[in-house]
């Protein structure tokens, strides 16, 4: 008899860990390995699964073969939601949702969010510059993003001031606002527009706006690398002449975080082709990193490159500019 209840009780136990396997989530690794637990979240990059024996576990996409999971939860495919039970596939990289092969990186599952994701920072910097003549500058840079699935807003404020012997030298302040539409996780259409003024020796006013085209051809949330070829129209206002003219633009937006977030590379550049024979091309590049030291702290290193190119020479100016700030 108690030979009997022994064996009930281990076969009981053996019942419900099978079970609790059976229910659990599996991912299956490149190199052959299993993970059992729950996943809570997956992106382009990576997928997050809670294991009972190994806690939070953090897997890369690249190492993933396939997955299984009967989580019937709103996964986004292209930003499109949809309930989905996701199956795993003989093909390596993919699931099958609804019997079809779907690339792991093309599915988002996320914790339950706000609608809208707000950001930013705010930037004082000193100036190390490669031009000699400059003694000092003031250097505020700030930003403020809202994002949503489908959209994105950004928008950008810069102010610099020189000074040379107790006399402003450089007067600058620029402003830019840019409106992104999502399609899906890699396309989109980009609206935006910036304000520049130049003050002190001479008074001088830029303003563009530009619409067009964007892929990202990779990246989700803070990591991304976008492409975007857009319709421009300049206007030019100097102490001498006014001048307009359309171009084509070439940007390039570029955005990492390394080291779990501790150190963030960034570029913004862009390059136009005006369509009169007397400019060749205008560039403006911004290119850095930051480094985060807690509470929303960073100190960050910036290279700012203008160039625009006539027939008969060109304009040039760059600047190192290292400062401190705080993210919000």
């Amino acid at each position: 008899m108690q030979k009997s209840r022994v064996a009930t009780t281990i076969f009981l136990a053996g019942s419900i860990g099978l079970c609790n396997v059976a229910h659990a989530d599996q991912v299956l690794l490149m190199n052959g390995d299993h993970i059992s637990g729950t996943i809570i979240e997956l992106n382009t990059e990576t997928l997050k699964i809670n294991t009972d024996y190994a806690g939070l576990m953090t897997v890369k996409v690249g190492a993933i073969k396939s997955f299984h999971t009967q989580k019937n939860a709103q996964w986004q495919i292209n930003l499109k939601e949809r309930d989905a039970t996701i199956h795993a596939s003989n093909k390596p990289g993919h699931v099958l949702v609804n019997e079809k092969n779907v690339a792991i990186n093309e599915l988002i599952l996320k914790p339950a969010q706000k609608r809208w994701k707000k950001s930013g920072l705010l930037e004082t910097s000193l100036d190390v510059d490669n031009d000699t003549n400059r003694k000092e500058q003031l250097h505020i840079n700030t930003e403020f993003n809202l994002e949503s699935r489908h959209w994105r807003h950004a928008l950008k404020a810069e102010s610099k001031r020189d000074k040379e012997r107790n006399h402003v030298t450089e007067d600058t302040l620029e402003l830019n606002y840019s409106l992104d539409y999502l399609f899906d996780t890699h396309w989109l259409l980009r609206a935006d527009t910036t304000y520049r003024e130049e003050g002190a020796v001479t008074n001088n006013q830029y303003w563009y706006l530009g619409l067009g085209p964007g892929y990202r051809l990779w990246g989700e949330g803070k990591d991304k690398l976008d492409l975007i070829l857009a319709y421009n129209r300049f206007w030019f206002s100097t102490d001498k002449a006014d001048l307009e003219l359309s171009a084509w633009a070439l940007a390039l937006g570029y955005e990492q975080f390394w080291f779990d977030e501790k150190l963030e590379t960034f570029s913004d550049s862009r390059i136009a082709f005006p369509t009169v024979p007397v400019i060749d091309y205008i560039i403006n590049t911004s290119s850095g990193l930051r480094y985060y030291l807690g509470h929303n702290i960073h100190i960050s290193l910036k290279y700012d490159y203008k160039e625009t190119r006539y027939i008969l020479g060109s304009i040039k100016d760059s600047s190192y500019v290292l400062g401190a700030g705080v993210n919000f």
